[in-house]
């Protein structure tokens, strides 16, 4: 298992959002629950996929194309209070023809740790087939481009057990 990296070192990815983390997510223990992480993480998802990677309600409109989801994995690496400033990013991991692995990275900015890490596999999908296909060039452009710049980033995360763009054979 890798280290986890530090809060200045996901911030070179540029954060998707800052915010403070509201009351709604409180639980018993009186920290944020399972389902207000993985809120975070789904928020994180759908700002780079529509800001990063294109796939946006206009591209859907155009195109009938979209993603859907395959696998998550969610780690938690240290807890968040309510109140606490948090931000969250994307890396991207790897890509084939018809998926795209990846893992959004929620930080505490409050404490300066890595708070929980999401991986997962999304699979790129004709919407009137429902079938997954291959990616359209445009978004196959941006993904590679992000892979790229990800791929030189000094650091790693923790991975999930077997996640990835491809079955075993």
């Amino acid at each position: 298992m890798s280290a986890l990296p530090s809060l200045a070192e996901v911030d070179a990815l540029g954060p998707l959002f800052v915010r403070e983390v509201p009351e709604r997510y409180r639980d018993l223990n009186g920290h944020v629950n399972v389902r207000g992480h993985y809120d975070l993480h789904m928020d994180a998802a759908e700002e780079s996929w529509e800001r990063q990677v294109g796939l946006d309600q206009a591209f859907l409109d155009r195109t009938g194309e979209s993603s859907f989801s395959i696998a998550h994995h969610v780690q938690f690496h240290h807890e968040i209070l309510v109140g606490h400033e948090v931000s969250a990013y994307l890396r991207i991991l790897g890509r084939a023809p018809k998926t795209v692995h990846a893992v959004t990275v929620v930080a505490n900015r409050t404490t300066g740790e890595i708070a929980s890490t999401l991986e997962f596999v999304e699979a790129y999908v004709d919407l009137t087939t429902r079938r997954a296909t291959e990616f359209a060039p445009e978004v196959a452009e941006r993904i590679d481009a992000l892979l790229a710049e990800h791929a030189a980033l000094p650091w790693s995360l923790p991975s999930s057990h077997q996640l990835g763009t491809s079955r075993p054979s």
